[in-house]
């Protein structure tokens, strides 16, 4: 682990942090946690450390180093869940993480991305739009995925891949059914025909 994070975490220093405090989900259950938090919190960004501290032992272990870390994370995942660019990523192991590991990450994601959304506030299903609902079982459909080794490596890791995107893009429509960005004076104008 760097000692100063300065270009903000990546999947095995989230990791080594998060041991330092015995906390007891995978570091992709906990961005998605975080992610799903960022969606229906009241203010942005959401301070991450308070996710730490909800699934650890102590988080008096943590540094000022590892805090400052931490709130960086929940300030650009914000960012990145708002930009229009589509920049936003779920943090997940790369290769050379093999591809069974990296599913049952992918799965954990989802799973505390739903656990985020849904520990914050009362979620009614009712007014969600319709892409929304459907997303939302696509995600809970995701946090069974497994991988058994039988099928051809390629085909398997370019649907690995293909989750993924889903489930990025997935994160950043359900962010903004819950958080609708207010237009910009860059916006054009709308017009009605």
């Amino acid at each position: 682990m760097t000692d100063t994070f300065e270009d903000g975490l990546d999947y095995q220093e989230l990791a080594s942090l998060l041991r330092l405090v015995n906390y007891t989900e995978a570091p992709a259950h906990f961005h998605g946690a975080l992610c799903g938090t960022l969606c229906t919190a009241a203010s942005a960004p959401f301070d991450a450390t308070a996710l730490v501290m909800e699934g650890a032992d102590s988080a008096a272990s943590l540094d000022g180093n590892s805090r400052s870390a931490l709130k960086q994370l929940g300030a650009s995942c914000a960012a990145d869940l708002m930009s229009t660019d589509m920049v936003f990523e779920p943090l997940l192991p790369t290769e050379p993480v093999p591809l069974k590991s990296r599913i049952e990450a992918l799965a954990a994601w989802c799973g505390g991305f739903l656990y985020g959304l849904s520990s914050r506030q009362k979620i009614d299903m009712g007014k969600l739009s319709d892409e929304a609902k459907e997303t939302l079982k696509d995600l809970a459909q995701f946090t069974n995925a497994g991988f058994d080794g039988s099928g051809d490596p390629e085909v398997e890791e370019a649907a690995y891949v293909e989750l993924v995107e889903y489930v990025r893009v997935a994160a950043q429509l359900i962010f903004l059914e819950f958080r609708p960005r207010s237009p910009s004076v860059d916006d054009p104008p709308s017009t009605v025909h």
